[in-house]
C-alpha cells in the first residue's frame, strides 16, 4: 500500500484486521484520491511538485506548504489538513469532483437508503 499510496488511482486495500468502512480507513483513502489528484493535476501543468509549492500562485493560495510537507502527504506520512483540502480543491477539478462523489462517502450514500 505505501509505494502506491498517492502515485496510483487504484483504491488502496485495507491492511489484515482493518474494516474498509472504518473512518481511519475511509479517510486514508480520500487522501490517497486527492494526493494522486494534486499530483497528476501539477503534472500536467508541466511542473513538478518542487516546482509547484515554489510557484507565487501555490505559495498564496496555501501559505505554509512546503515542498518537505507535500511530499509527506503524498506518501501518507503526514494528514493533510482542510486548508490543503480546501485549496487543493480550488485549484484542481479533480479534487473538487473526488469530494462530490458520492462513492467516497459510503456511510452518506447507505443512510438515505431505504432500510
Amino acid at each position: 500500500m505505501r509505494k502506491q499510496f498517492g502515485k496510483s488511482s487504484v483504491p488502496l486495500h485495507p491492511a489484515p484486521g482493518v474494516d474498509e468502512n472504518d473512518p481511519r480507513f475511509l479517510a486514508a483513502q480520500l487522501q490517497h484520491q486527492v494526493a494522486n489528484a494534486v499530483r497528476e493535476g501539477v503534472l500536467v501543468r508541466g511542473m513538478t511538485l518542487e516546482q509547484f509549492v515554489l510557484s507565487e500562485s501555490a505559495t498564496s493560495l496555501q501559505p505554509g506548504l512546503t515542498y518537505d510537507r507535500l511530499i509527506r502527504i503524498q506518501r501518507g506520512e503526514t494528514l493533510m489538513q482542510l486548508a490543503d483540502l480546501f485549496s487543493w480543491a480550488r485549484r484542481f477539478d479533480t479534487v473538487r469532483a473526488i469530494l462530490a462523489d458520492e462513492r467516497n462517502w459510503p456511510a452518506a450514500a447507505n443512510r438515505n437508503s431505504p432500510s
